[in-house]
């Protein structure tokens, strides 16, 4: 399965990033994923790597609202900059420039969701019931021959 991702224009921030004695500055629009070294992060852009001194729990939180999203304990990465997202035997993967990462059995539903969400038109996918399955939603309102609703239970 191939998803592509429709990058939005939000408000961009400036990442100050040590080199040295000078510092540089990175445009979190630029950053394609992070990942996590202990209480820093290292950001990965097209150009190279950086790494500074912020857990990932904290570029989590802070960064949620321009399009980030946590797919592994050590990896946030930007949807805007995901290239490919392959599911195999239940395993998923993103491809995010030449990098494939690997996605976390518990995070992959709410991936898809999102991604799905964020690139089909129409209404918002996921605005009820986000969280049911594809079995739950088949069954969601079925009526059997009388015209009554199934109850859940039989």
């Amino acid at each position: 399965m191939v998803v592509v991702v429709v990058k939005d224009a939000g408000a961009d921030e400036l990442i100050p990033v040590g080199l040295g004695r000078a510092t540089h500055f990175v445009r979190r629009s630029d950053v394609r994923y992070a990942e996590a070294h202990g209480d820093y992060a290292r950001l990965y852009t097209g150009v190279g790597s950086h790494l500074v001194r912020v857990s990932l729990t904290a570029l989590e939180e802070a960064w949620r609202d321009a399009g980030f999203v946590r797919i592994h304990r050590s990896h946030l990465v930007s949807l805007a900059h995901i290239d490919e997202m392959v599911v195999e035997s239940g395993r998923c993967t993103l491809r995010v420039g030449g990098t494939r990462l690997t996605v976390s059995r518990r995070n992959t539903g709410a991936l898809r969701e999102r991604l799905l969400r964020g690139v089909l038109p129409g209404p918002s996918r996921g605005s009820r019931g986000s969280r049911t399955t594809r079995g739950a939603r088949a069954n969601r309102g079925a009526r059997n021959p009388r015209g009554s609703r199934n109850s859940r239970g039989s």
